[in-house]
């Protein structure tokens, strides 16, 4: 299941990656830390670190905190108008000590969201801790140091480097859209609309669910939504009030079966043919077929950490293979607890997990990586060897 990464990970390989990386997970005694982007989970990453009396600095490529909870229209991103988050705010919280207005509806719209965490951020004393405006270029290791040198641009000429003894990214995983083949399109995902569909534009035949925004674009056409997942289903009920017919494809189901007059879920699809200007014709595994104006995929986003590029020393680790970290099926690895670097664990990413309550997941994290970087591996229960670190992960 691994794929590439299993095979990198034979014996002989891993003995080579010890004596590269050092034999011990414990991290010298830290006290300046980097933490990479200021959305809900870099937000308690940086009230954790301040409470322990580290040094942190928050680089966030946005000009304001909120990561995707900060909604603009027309500016393209998973958030679209009325979304509402399909958690209850009683445990959407960061904790029983944190919790939203206790007189707003239990599941809370993309904008309570954010006035949560800038709150949050105020009551934590958080803003002269971030740079707005920043965006990060590069982390890379320095192994003599024992630190990583993080390369920030803000504006054009703008250019900073600085050394800190650990980062912790936090920059999601809803932005780099993903868009896996369907079987007959000669489709890949540049050929896809991502840029948000304003009211009034023609829609598009092929796009991503990012590109998603209200319902009006989608006036009396007929859609596939492949996908039935949160996006999915959230934009098929959306949609369905104004468009012609909604399918939408759940690899789950064996049988169409209509949902309404206009919906009806769909199993997968087994072919398609390009009809031009008519539109797309499907045929499912059913047997059944539609054809449709337009198909969103409503299939997530892949892990992306540009920043991380190529450094020598990680590339020689033969950890690092596309872009940054190997994320084969949406999985991150090599990571110890879905969260720790596991040969150079100083390198945390928070919010990797998908299915989860991340609110208070992002703090527990937070606390398990300050106690890490502030008590050592025996206090905070990581090994005391990286090779059993790499070895579990």
């Amino acid at each position: 299941m691994r794929g590439t990464v299993a095979r990198l990970l034979g014996s002989a390989a891993l003995a080579v990656r010890m004596a590269l990386c050092g034999g011990a997970a414990a991290p010298r005694a830290a006290t300046n830390v980097a933490v990479i982007g200021a959305g809900a989970a870099g937000l308690c990453a940086a009230r954790r670190c301040r409470e322990a009396g580290l040094r942190v600095s928050v680089f966030e490529q946005a000009p304001a905190l909120g990561g995707v909870w900060r909604y603009s229209p027309g500016g393209g991103g998973p958030m679209y108008s009325q979304l509402v988050s399909n958690l209850p705010k009683e445990i959407m919280a960061y904790g029983p000590q944190e919790p939203f207005d206790k007189n707003i509806r239990s599941f809370v719209k993309h904008a309570q969201v954010l006035e949560y965490l800038e709150a949050y951020a105020e009551r934590h004393s958080l803003g002269s801790s971030i740079r707005y405006s920043t965006r990060v270029e590069s982390v890379r290791r320095e192994p003599e140091a024992g630190a990583w040198r993080v390369r920030t641009r803000a504006g054009e000429e703008d250019v900073e480097e600085s050394v800190f003894d650990a980062v912790m990214i936090c920059n999601g995983h809803y932005d780099a859209a993903a868009a896996p083949p369907l079987p007959g399109l000669n489709i890949n995902m540049e050929d896809l609309e991502t840029d948000t569909v304003a009211p009034g534009e023609p829609l598009p035949r092929f796009m991503h669910a990012r590109a998603y925004d209200a319902p009006a674009p989608f006036a009396g056409a007929r859609v596939l939504l492949v996908g039935a997942r949160a996006s999915g289903t959230d934009i098929g009920r959306e949609i369905a009030g104004v468009a012609a017919a909604v399918s939408i494809v759940d690899r789950s189901t064996q049988a169409s079966a209509a949902g309404d007059a206009v919906v009806t879920v769909r199993p997968a699809i087994a072919r398609c043919e390009d009809l031009g200007a008519e539109g797309v014709r499907v045929s499912f595994v059913d047997g059944a077929e539609a054809t449709v104006d337009c198909v969103v995929w409503c299939t997530g986003y892949d892990y992306n950490f540009p920043f991380l590029g190529t450094d020598e020393v990680l590339v020689r680790l033969g950890l690092w293979l596309r872009g940054g970290v190997e994320a084969e099926g949406r999985r991150v690895f090599p990571l110890f607890l879905q969260l720790f670097h596991a040969a150079q664990p100083t390198l945390m990413f928070l919010g990797v997990p998908h299915s989860v309550v991340p609110f208070c997941l992002f703090d527990l994290q937070a606390r398990l990586c300050v106690r890490f970087l502030t008590r050592g591996a025996e206090a905070a229960g990581l090994p005391a060897r990286a090779e059993d670190m790499l070895a579990a992960a």
